[in-house]
């Protein structure tokens, strides 16, 4: 090999290194701000991780067959964005109508950013019903044509009983006509494990609540407590409890602020797994726990809850909380561990009975202690568990727009705000959700995931530069 020849060797590799390099700089630091990944599940994808867990779906070269749920997956990006357009397309044969998708934002309570995919009831309704359309696409689907603008319909609104929505908020004014502040503080003797939520009134008085919880340290990590207070109009108090790991595993906190207006309050406590709430006490009659809550053991049995869901779940990790739940005339029968059980409610508000604790009992809907604690604000949801003609619903308001259709597939996009979302080890968590599925139950019909593209947007180099060097 001649002299000439060996250099021209030795250039050509280290052009083909600095392409290299250059094509993995461009990648990493994606000077345009924008890229892009698609996963069609024909091979590995380095971003965009597989969906799990694995008896939840069915994956081959031509899609992925959800089974049950949800699903989840993660992403990967090079480097940090702020927002996410994820486009799936896919094919929902189910009985199941509604499908969202969730990004994680909270990892103690497990919250996710839920946005909707498709929701067949609305895509059929609006077929039927007289539809307007907002100025921001929103729409106000009637039963019988009333109303010309949605502005027309949010500045004269019919009673709340015959309205529904998905994915939308609607401020509601709730009031209790015959609601008489509280006395003297009571407390409430049941335990909770972890986090939940629950709704308040108060009217004339403080909102007062203390919470004594203790820490069972089984991880040693720390094991912070959040209580968030939230009013119609949003967030309006904080409080933060730190873990001294030092001193002793029982804790309280107190909340109280003054001067509030009447109505209904939501209050979130969030703690993981290691915090039992072992009681509350509060002047506040009213006390109704929202769609899911983790009944600890030690408490006195038998424990009652009432709800007004219209179907509840009940699930256990320890063997010795196996049995049967009493729910209004019928029986719910927890025979395994880890396994939900689900069961419908005909009439509500329903009473629950449980001869044994340690279950995380949920629903669409509220539990409360007692009948006259019962209090659920909310508009009612367009979803599986609605019947819109027996809940006489004549008006749905929502923010959801239909799939595209493509052949025999739809195709949903879901935008969602990484800045606010939670991230470890470099990876943001996705869920795919179809409730009402579970792996375990044949179903008619299957739901078919072809592909999931995730479109990054972020500050460009150039506007990274400019923000450095201002």
């Amino acid at each position: 090999m001649t002299k000439k020849t060996t250099i021209v060797i030795r250039v050509f590799l280290w052009l083909i290194l600095a392409v290299a390099l250059g094509w993995f700089a461009y990648f990493k630091i994606v000077p345009s701000g924008k890229i892009s990944y698609v996963y069609n599940f024909s091979k590995p994808s380095f971003f965009i991780g597989k969906l799990s867990p694995a008896e939840r779906v069915e994956i081959s070269p031509t899609g992925a067959k959800i089974k049950g749920d949800p699903v989840y997956f993660s992403l990967r990006p090079p480097r940090r964005f702020e927002r996410a357009s994820v486009t799936i397309k896919f094919k929902n044969t189910t009985n199941f109508p509604v499908m969202e998708m969730g990004l994680l934002n909270d990892k103690i309570a497990w919250g996710y950013d839920l946005q909707p995919l498709e929701n067949k009831i609305i895509d059929q309704l609006s077929l039927v019903w007289p539809v307007v359309y907002g100025q921001k696409r929103e729409r106000l689907i009637e039963r019988e044509k009333k109303y010309e603008t949605v502005e027309e319909f949010l500045s004269n609104l019919p009673t709340s009983g015959e309205i529904a929505l998905y994915d939308y908020s609607l401020k509601n004014n709730f009031l209790l006509d015959k609601y008489e502040p509280g006395g003297e503080k009571q407390q409430i003797d049941y335990s909770w494990r972890g986090s939940y939520q629950f709704y308040t009134y108060i009217k004339n008085e403080d909102l007062d609540y203390v919470f004594n919880f203790t820490d069972l340290n089984i991880n040693q990590d720390n094991d912070p407590v959040d209580i968030k207070v939230y009013s119609s109009d949003g967030l309006i108090r904080t409080e933060h409890i730190a873990d001294d790991l030092a001193a002793s595993p029982e804790r309280q906190a107190r909340l109280k602020i003054a001067g509030l207006k009447e109505g209904v309050y939501r209050l979130s406590f969030i703690a993981n797994d290691d915090i039992i709430t072992k009681n509350i006490a509060s002047a506040q009659s009213q006390f109704a726990l929202i769609n899911k809550i983790w009944l600890y053991d030690n408490n006195k049995t038998p424990l009652v809850l009432y709800t007004n869901s219209h179907l509840i779940n009940a699930q256990t990790v320890n063997p010795a909380s196996k049995g049967k739940i009493k729910v209004g005339e019928s029986t719910l029968d927890l025979k395994e561990t880890y396994r939900q059980i689900s069961l419908k409610i005909i009439s509500q508000p329903a009473k629950i009975e449980l001869a044994k604790d340690d279950i995380i009992i949920s629903g669409d809907g509220v539990f409360s202690l007692n009948e006259a604690g019962f209090l659920d604000p909310r508009f009612k949801r367009v979803d599986k568990n609605l019947d819109i003609n027996q809940k006489k619903i004549n008006y749905i308001l929502t923010n959801y727009q239909a799939p595209l259709e493509s052949g025999e597939w739809r195709i949903a996009t879901a935008d969602f705000d990484l800045t606010k979302a939670y991230q470890e080890n470099g990876k943001y968590q996705f869920l795919i959700s179809v409730p009402g599925l579970k792996a375990e139950e044949s179903v008619n019909g299957a739901l078919i995931i072809k592909e999931i593209k995730i479109d990054l947007s972020g500050a460009s180099l150039r506007q990274k530069f400019n923000k450095f060097f201002k």
